[in-house]
């Protein structure tokens, strides 16, 4: 996997468009997962399964990202758990592949899911990759249910952290040098509204309609994801944060011009992704019974967030505080 993982980098062949990089990509890892599985014994009926999250459960896997993995068992014991962890976990980091793995039950990571929010949007996005289908499917169809079932007790949080996170990024159409992944109108805002298109409360396709200013929602997210897959590539880094030093690199190989045509075009797609998740938040918050309004900023654990929804701590969390329904600036 090292060979192929540096011959798809290589400077000395051309560079393939960034879609096709992707998909070499994960089929090169996805195939060693699935080989290195039956090589160590998780096959089917065998009480465990490989589960792909973040941009392996996608199907959207980058250069310098983190492999997102779960390795779910049947309750297996401490010492086998150990030996068969041991045989996936080692030889990716021998590779010097960047490993966010966990190691749980079905009803440890629902449990997980119930009790995190951040791990439970996480697990929305979850794949088969190899092993015990039974076990994936459980996991993936007990995260859909309990999020569906749960989604009104959580979107106080849900709503905040978005707020929060947009607070700390600012908006894509806005910044010199913007975080693609996390900005307002960043690709996090579409895994928000494919949460929210998988609690019922939105239609993720059919939000748009005819004569709005804005462009396709799917063009957007492929937009940013193009050039967040190039500048994986032309930094060697998992960066997020669009630099100034790379942007010309980007223009050419993605054929956009100049970095200021490329700054044009991030603009729109960010204007594009954040007038929609604005839409399709407020749209979720107005789907589900209203509940008694809590002081801004009060996570649900009773805290302060790190950052206040408002000046005025009386004030409700709810779709007042939302900007209006104007396309963002």
């Amino acid at each position: 996997m090292v060979a192929g993982r540096r011959q798809l980098l290589s400077h000395d062949q051309r560079a393939p468009h960034p879609a096709e990089l992707r998909q070499a990509w994960l089929d090169l890892h996805e195939s060693w997962l699935t080989a290195k599985a039956a090589e160590i014994g998780i096959t089917d009926d065998s009480g465990f399964a490989i589960v792909g999250v973040g941009g392996l459960g996608r199907r959207e896997l980058l250069p310098h990202s983190d492999l997102d993995l779960l390795l779910v068992h049947d309750g297996k014991p401490a010492e086998v758990l150990g030996e068969v962890a041991d045989k996936l976990w080692y030889p990716l980091w021998d590779a010097n592949i960047r490993l966010d793995h966990s190691v749980r039950t079905v009803p440890d990571a629902l449990a997980v899911a119930n009790s995190d929010l951040v791990a439970a949007l996480g697990m929305l996005e979850a794949r088969h990759i190899a092993g015990d289908k039974r076990l994936s499917d459980g996991l993936i169809e007990g995260v859909r249910r309990q999020w569906r079932s749960g989604i009104r007790s959580r979107m106080d949080e849900l709503v905040e952290i978005t707020h929060d996170r947009w607070l700390r990024y600012g908006r894509i159409a806005q910044r010199a040098e913007p975080d693609l992944k996390s900005g307002r109108g960043g690709l996090r805002d579409v895994q928000l509204l494919n949460a929210l298109a998988i609690a019922q409360l939105i239609d993720r396709h059919g939000m748009a309609a005819p004569g709005l200013p804005v462009g396709s929602l799917d063009d957007a997210y492929l937009t940013l994801l193009n050039v967040r897959t190039e500048l994986h590539r032309v930094s060697g880094r998992g960066h997020d944060l669009l630099l100034a030093q790379h942007a010309d690199d980007i223009s050419a190989a993605l054929h956009f011009g100049d970095r200021f045509d490329l700054a044009r075009m991030l603009s729109g797609a960010g204007r594009t992704i954040a007038y929609h998740s604005e839409t399709g938040l407020r749209t979720a918050v107005n789907a589900l019974p209203r509940r008694a309004s809590r002081p801004c900023g009060t996570g649900r654990s009773g805290g302060r967030s790190t950052r206040a929804w408002s000046n005025t701590p009386a004030r409700s969390c709810w779709p007042v505080t939302l900007t209006p329904n104007v396309i963002p600036g």
